[in-house]
């Protein structure tokens, strides 16, 4: 019954929710940040990002960059102490609307747009040049201390490398030092 109180609610959101052009958030109106606190405001602290995660989960394909957004911006106005771990959440659930959800609690707090991003941005299947630019288009006055801090950050989906590089390279020194004991 849960599952499907939560699709219902995630369709709602989207009847509410504009479309999304170029996956930068456009700024939802009163009535869909509303729903989606609504919902949310009855959810503990503790559960806040994994709440936020799953709404946008259970939202249709055609309107999750919608849903992703609106939640965000809710989850910013309810507690801005849960915004990186929302964020990240929702990226993690859903990696293509990363840089909506990114974007969108950016626009609401822009002092702490550099971390969202990176926050955004670590999650694995995410694209970090689209966070990048959701996020500068969002808040463009803060572009130098977006892309310092996801410089700072280590995004491997950006540098082109993958997890297990390092791991390969650590297992043939360590068979190279074997060898040379053996001997």
């Amino acid at each position: 019954m849960k599952t499907w109180n939560s699709f219902g609610v995630a369709t709602l959101l989207v009847g509410l929710c504009s479309m999304l052009s170029a996956n930068v958030a456009v700024a939802q109106t009163t009535e869909q940040i509303s729903a989606a606190k609504g919902i949310l405001a009855k959810v503990p602290a503790s559960d806040l990002s994994a709440k936020a995660a799953q709404l946008v989960a259970d939202a249709p394909a055609k309107g999750k960059a919608a849903v992703a957004a609106a939640v965000a911006q809710a989850v910013v106005s309810i507690n801005s102490d849960v915004t990186l771990a929302a964020v990240a959440a929702i990226a993690l659930k859903a990696p293509a609307v990363a840089p909506a959800a990114a974007a969108a609690a950016a626009s609401k707090l822009p002092n702490s747009a550099g971390a969202i991003a990176a926050a955004a941005a670590r999650v694995p299947g995410v694209k970090a040049d689209d966070v990048r630019s959701a996020v500068i288009a969002a808040v463009p006055l803060q572009a130098e201390q977006i892309v310092s801090a996801m410089s700072r950050a280590k995004l491997s989906s950006s540098l082109g490398l993958t997890p297990a590089a390092p791991s390969v390279a650590r297992s043939d020194a360590s068979i190279d030092s074997e060898n040379r004991r053996v001997l």
